[in-house]
């Protein structure tokens, strides 16, 4: 093909109008052709039947190359009213152009959608309209199809190792299950699930049998680039139910592939000694896809795919807004002109403020000032801290000076007096595992058999920073194998506490003034503050600069201050939060074991005349007042003003 060939015009497209491309029939080898074709695209009025892909660009260096033809003018953008001659070719990356020809049918036409076809890409204007119809445009697609590559060695024994595992499912009632987040297995598979122990179905700790070739196969492919894309989680999760995973010339139905992957997920301790903790991680990633279904709050959708990838950083943001619940959405203008520092600053601030809460402050780590912007495109190497209920459920009242200066209300509770590691540079597991050893001689002392079993939960909870997403606490089981390992003078943590790792990538750990042992940001220095900001989940560590300002160092996970401690004070004797299935908040657990959901610290204190406590259907409570006629789920009792009437001490600070 001549270089003068490559050289298609786009067309401008109408309101309300897509492209879609209608790819011609071929065989294995030919050469590509299709129709690029304007359509109307209109939910709820007009939509064209079209097939919507998912998939990786991959390096566009060596492209290949796709010949396209225009509707004739004047005439209605069907396919019949399309030139017989190309208008021009048009270079494609090499895996969009494999999923192309595995697409394309020997006999008829396909209609898809595919974003580097159908878009303008060098059209900013446009790019960024069609960015913002992206949400229909993959919700009304008559199907989604998710292209992972083309088949490797691994890939057949991965699938139908997959497939094995979803046959062991129900699919009866999928979409009452998909609603109710939970999995109905068939009775005469139950046996292989739980590996012939049909009579102990909650037991996940028996392992599946399978072989490592097997793991290392499943392994490979979801390690694939696909997963990683930011892009593919508004792809798939706006999608319909017959969304198709595709690699190479096998297919599973989306739901099959979700369901297996939730199935090695509850197995995880059972996999310990077969898998290692990036595979884990790994497994989370893609078991995200499913946590993205229910929880769609923007700080949820930002830490849960932080370890994605994007080529366009500010994509960190637009990438989200198709998934995110609340109207700030719309309020965000697709612009890719736009700093990258103001459309960090734009999110901040307008999901903090609809969500009333700074849980996006956790994702700041004093990159660049103002430091209180989080650097979303930093966050891919270093986890978030998603749990924590330091001062959640006290309404902020935050409020920008400027663009460069944020005010907020906290109170300091502790300082950093003395770093334990790792310093920078010191990331390697290794080096991670005997900084874990290191801290814990530290904190909990050399004889294993003296330690104090509440210093161990602290420890415990310091580094779990009480999420539990990748490995649940189980505190005795801990102490147990950390108590051999520095019996035994051993300087590395050994498979079956890696998971004590996760949240160190990037971080370090101290010990305080208050002599507590926290996990916080690298580069925090002896004297600087850790205050809890009010709506905010983690405390945070300070570091003053000049005039009363601070610069924010970032989150620490503090065991005496990650449960309201420092505005409610310490939970009753015997009690202790509880996470239930299927329930947003965890409850509160007296020692008699009955729950509630209202914190057991306020029951003293009285409610504010005005206020009047309401209980929605499903048990949950919120607050309505009626002068105002408006309802909130924030408690009156922990308001600024209700804290400082009680002796709380609030200040003032200003961020920069």
């Amino acid at each position: 093909m001549a270089t003068s060939d490559f050289n298609f015009k786009y067309t401008a497209l109408r309101d309300k109008e897509i492209r879609v491309l209608v790819l011609d029939s071929g065989n294995e080898g030919d050469a590509l052709f299709g129709a690029l074709v304007p359509v109307k695209h209109v939910p709820g009025e007009h939509i064209t039947q079209y097939e919507a892909m998912s998939y990786t660009w991959g390096d566009q260096s060596n492209p290949d190359y796709i010949a396209l033809r225009h509707p004739k003018p004047d005439k209605s953008c069907v396919l019949e009213n399309c030139e017989n001659k190309s208008s021009g070719s048009l270079p494609i990356g090499r895996n969009l152009a494999l999923a192309l020809r595995q697409l394309r049918h020997e006999t008829n036409s396909r209609t898809l959608w595919a974003d580097s076809i159908c878009i303008n890409q060098q059209d900013l204007d446009e790019r960024a309209a069609q960015v913002q119809r992206m949400r229909h445009i993959y919700k009304y697609a008559q199907r989604v199809i998710a292209w992972l590559g083309p088949a490797d060695e691994h890939s057949p024994m991965a699938m139908g190792m997959l497939q094995e595992l979803a046959d062991c499912v129900d699919f009866a009632n999928e979409e009452e299950d998909m609603m109710n987040n939970r999995m109905s297995f068939k009775r005469d598979r139950m046996d292989f699930i739980m590996n012939g122990h049909t009579d102990d179905i909650h037991d996940w700790s028996k392992p599946l049998p399978f072989s490592g070739q097997q793991w290392q196969a499943v392994t490979c492919l979801i390690s694939r680039t696909w997963f990683r894309r930011l892009w593919v989680r508004q792809e798939i999760l706006l999608a319909g139910k017959d969304t198709i995973l595709l690699v190479g010339g096998d297919s599973m139905p989306w739901l099959h592939f979700t369901s297996a992957i939730e199935i090695i997920a509850q197995k995880r301790e059972a996999l310990a000694d077969k898998v290692n903790i990036h595979t884990m991680i790994e497994f989370s990633n893609v078991r995200s896809f499913s946590f993205l279904r229910h929880l769609r709050d923007f700080f949820t959708l930002v830490a849960l795919t932080h370890a994605c990838e994007v080529t366009e950083p500010r994509d960190r943001v637009f990438a989200l807004l198709g998934l995110a619940e609340g109207g700030f959405t719309s309020e965000i203008v697709v612009d890719y002109r736009k700093d990258v520092k103001d459309v960090h600053r734009d999110a901040l601030v307008r999901a903090s403020t609809y969500h009333e809460n700074l849980k996006l402050l956790s994702l700041c780590d004093s990159a660049s000032e103002p430091t209180w912007i989080p650097d979303l495109d930093r966050i891919q190497h270093l986890r978030p801290m998603i749990s924590g209920r330091a001062a959640l459920f006290s309404a902020e009242k935050a409020y920008t000076l400027n663009k460069e200066q944020l005010v907020l209300q906290g109170v300091r509770c502790d300082y950093i007096t003395e770093l334990i590691g790792p310093r920078d540079g010191q990331d390697s597991q290794a080096q991670l595992g005997a900084t874990v050893l290191e801290a814990a001689r530290r904190f909990l002392g050399h004889d294993a058999e003296t330690w104090d079993f509440q210093k161990v939960q602290q420890f415990s909870h310091m580094l779990h920073v009480h999420d539990f997403f990748i490995h649940p606490p189980h505190i005795n089981k801990t102490q147990e194998q950390l108590a051999e390992r520095i019996s035994t003078h051993s300087e590395t943590l050994g498979a079956q506490l890696t998971y004590l790792t996760y949240f160190m990538h990037h971080r370090s750990i101290y010990l305080t003034k208050m002599g507590y042992i926290v996990l916080g940001p690298r580069n925090c220095q002896p004297g600087d503050p850790v205050v809890v900001f009010l709506g905010c989940h983690l405390p945070m560590v300070l570091r003053s600069i000049e005039d009363g300002e601070y610069n924010l160092r970032g989150p620490c996970a503090h065991p005496a201050l990650l449960n309201s401690e420092a505005i409610l004070g310490e939970m009753p004797k015997g009690w202790r939060l509880r996470y239930v299935k299927r329930v947003g908040e965890p409850l509160f657990e007296n020692p008699e074991g009955e729950r509630q959901h209202i914190d057991p610290r306020l029951d003293n204190i009285p409610v504010p005349e005005e206020w009047e406590l309401r209980w929605r259907n499903d048990g949950t409570p919120f607050w309505y007042i009626a002068k105002e006629d408006r309802w909130t789920d924030f408690d009156p009792r922990l308001t600024l003003d209700s804290l400082r009437k009680r002796g709380v001490r609030v200040d003032d600070y200003i961020l920069r």
